[in-house]
């Protein structure tokens, strides 16, 4: 039985770009493979999460393409394993991307940074902040949090040009999740 709503996906990256441009969304690209275990999971746990799926169909349009038959595609983005996700715009730029299978808990926190990657080169980083903290609210204990903080840090620099503001969000970086890759980025003498 599938739990997965395939109606409402792409399997045409042209036609989803078509949509995009209409909708004023970004696209997300999931790489996929018939013999691949990663997909097999996120078929049967992750999209049929109701939140997953309602976050999923309200921010991108979803594609789906087959990595051994999209050759042209896979290439432009140098995709290599499955599952693998891409966040793009309708013209085809790459905003984000993530290779591997992600639980409900994991790819929620991957959709929010991949749709504030989108949202922050284009100036809305209200948008950003709002759907990053959504995340820190929802998942503080993650161990990718840090990485929804990062990010809302860069959207809250680049809203005020504050030096201070962004100096004190990594200090919360540094004090919430010391052990992660963004702790680690504190680039002050002091």
């Amino acid at each position: 039985m599938d739990l997965v709503d395939w109606d409402k996906w792409f399997f045409d990256l042209e036609k989803a770009k078509d949509e995009a441009k209409l909708a004023h969304k970004p696209i997300m690209i999931q790489f996929h493979r018939t013999s691949c275990s990663g997909c097999k999971r996120l078929y049967s746990l992750t999209y049929p999460n109701e939140d997953v799926s309602r976050e999923l169909y309200d921010w991108f349009i979803p594609v789906r393409l087959d990595i051994l038959k999209e050759h042209r595609i896979r290439s432009n983005y140098s995709a290599v394993w499955t599952p693998s996700f891409y966040w793009i715009d309708y013209k085809g730029k790459l905003y984000f991307f993530f290779p591997g299978y992600l639980n409900p808990e994991d790819f929620r926190i991957m959709m929010r940074l991949g749709l504030a990657s989108w949202l922050i080169p284009h100036g809305k980083y209200n948008e950003a902040i709002d759907i990053l903290n959504n995340g820190l609210k929802l998942f503080p204990n993650n161990v990718i949090a840090s990485k929804l903080m990062f990010y809302r840090s860069m959207a809250k620099y680049l809203k005020t040009w504050d030096n201070k503001l962004f100096k004190d969000e990594i200090s919360k970086i540094r004090e919430n999740y010391p052990d992660s890759l963004e702790a680690r980025m504190w680039p002050w003498e002091d």
